[in-house]
């Protein structure tokens, strides 16, 4: 079983960083900390000392509420324990500074017995309200930044394309929720693939992998055991897609004596259903695309076939005709009457021809086969598409200005193709001269076609400036679907504009760097 991360690192989710929840102080559960106990200590001490030198002009009540300020600082700064500690520091200076006898800790009155019992209560109550809403401050806190992640979490999984990036986005707040590692496994062959782990380079263990099988196999948490005992030390969790088992995710135990493992424990919950939902809706996204990719092919298949029933039967229906006239009448026609039916002949044999290429061309681009990208002179192209044209249709004029063009990464018959194609959708739709032009523009180079036709028809000139191929308008025949399929092939475009009195149709196509 192959243990390294197989997913590329992707840099907007290095930049990512998911909120961190508040560390878990426990002030309230846990022994006070040095550094608390030597602050409330100063704090009191400085308290004392200023009570002490003015003690002769300070009444005792102000003294009484010197003490209890920094009780109540010391509770919401370091905590309840620190708090009932400066509780009973404060009654031991007050006791030492402004009971009689001064300077000793014995009360020999009884009314100041009951000013030293009052101030007790209410120091340590002051500590003990100070500390709880300090640990309540730390709780909502905790349960804010929880919220803050999920929402953050939300956000990312609602913007991902892929399943790999559930993965990253998930992967990434499981580590900090568990504060240790974390692991994504797929199902490949009859095992769990290591596809991902946090930190980088990060390998479970074989008893890691057994457990992370298991979760697999009988589609249930296989949690980690309690510190101290034997076993693996990631919690794993199956992801369900359709019904089906997806990736297997894992995250580091959580202390047990955490405050806020619970709380991590249902963000972790809420954030694998949200996994679960993203992958769910990516299952549903891409069956809907299928689905739209299949309606599309119908779309385009019934076009095809409508055009095929017509374009195919009037270059038959021409060439039966004239075959037929001439093994029939052949020796009683007068020589020009046979030459025309032969020429008849060859032209609709021509245009079949052209019409059947056409189709090849359509039927290799909806099969989305690679284009053989070689360097290409694009003038050569469109001059050899030019010189085609003309023996195609010798009565039309069609002009080449093509000029000095860059070197180009392309396929020299599909670029041909292209450029003979809307020479012949002039020539079809445009009486006048038709020119044939190369140009440069900015980091594109244009071969256009223009005439001096009525122009595109609306549906088609929108249709061009769409992304997808499928759907062409009545009007567009074979020769603009597969122009627009070429020019994506070659990493280029198709556009359609006016230019003067016609209509100008360019195929953009990007010049390397090495070219330019």
């Amino acid at each position: 079983m192959d243990k390294r991360p197989a997913l590329a690192p992707d840099p907007a989710m290095e930049s990512f960083e998911p909120p961190r929840l508040p560390p878990d102080d426990r002030r309230w559960m846990t022994t006070p900390r040095p550094g608390g106990v030597l602050g409330a200590a100063l704090l009191l001490a400085l308290v004392a000392l200023a009570a002490g030198q003015l003690r002769e002009f300070l009444p005792e009540n102000v003294s009484i509420l010197l003490f209890l300020t920094a009780v109540l600082i010391n509770a919401a700064a370091f905590g309840f324990w620190v708090g009932i500690a400066s509780a009973l520091g404060a009654i031991a200076a007050f006791n030492f500074l402004f009971v009689e006898p001064h300077f000793t800790l014995h009360i020999s009155r009884p009314h100041d017995l009951v000013t030293v019992a009052v101030f007790l209560l209410a120091a340590s109550l002051t500590g003990l309200l100070a500390g709880r809403l300090r640990e309540q401050v730390e709780a909502a806190k905790t349960r804010a930044a929880a919220l803050e992640m999920l929402s953050q979490a939300s956000a990312e999984l609602a913007a991902v394309t892929g399943p790999a990036e559930v993965t990253r986005i998930v992967l990434r707040h499981l580590n900090r929720l568990s504060e240790g590692p974390a692991v994504a496994l797929a199902p490949q062959g009859n095992g769990l693939h290591l596809i991902a782990a946090l930190p980088e380079g990060y390998a479970p263990e074989p008893r890691e992998l057994d457990a992370a099988d298991i979760a697999f196999r009988h589609g249930r948490a296989e949690l980690a055991p309690a510190q101290g005992w034997n076993g693996q030390r990631l919690s794993f969790y199956p992801l369900q897609v359709e019904g089906s088992p997806g990736p297997v995710l894992g995250h580091a135990r959580l202390a047990p004596d955490r405050r806020d493992r619970d709380l991590r424990e249902r963000t972790i919950e809420v954030m694998l259903r949200q996994a679960e939902q993203a992958l769910h809706r990516l299952s549903l996204a891409q069956a809907a695309e299928a689905e739209r990719r299949r309606a599309a092919a119908e779309e385009t298949r019934a076009a095809l076939l409508a055009s095929l029933s017509h374009d195919l039967r009037t270059p038959l229906a021409t060439i039966l005709g004239a075959v037929t006239t001439l093994r029939e009448l052949g020796v009683t026609l007068p020589p020009d009457s046979q030459a025309d039916l032969l020429a008849a002949i060859e032209e609709e044999a021509e245009r079949l021809a052209r019409y059947v290429e056409k189709l090849l061309q359509l039927t290799r681009l909806n099969a989305g086969i690679a284009a053989q990208m070689t360097w290409v002179d694009a003038g050569d192209a469109a001059q050899a598409a030019v010189a085609r044209a003309r023996r195609a249709w010798p009565d039309a004029q069609i002009l080449a200005e093509t000029g000095d063009l860059p070197m180009i990464r392309a396929e020299a018959g599909l670029l041909e193709q292209s450029v003979f194609n809307l020479v012949e959708n002039a020539v079809k739709y445009a009486p006048g001269p038709i020119r044939v032009t190369g140009t440069v523009d900015g980091d594109e180079l244009v071969l256009a076609v223009l005439d001096h036709g009525p122009g595109l028809p609306p549906a088609v000139a929108y249709w061009l400036g769409q992304d997808g191929l499928t759907g062409a308008p009545a009007g567009a025949g074979l020769g603009l679907p597969i122009c627009k399929g070429i020019a994506r092939t070659l990493g280029g475009r198709l556009t359609a504009s006016r230019d003067g009195a016609g209509a100008k149709l360019a195929l953009r196509l990007p010049i390397p760097e090495a070219a330019a």
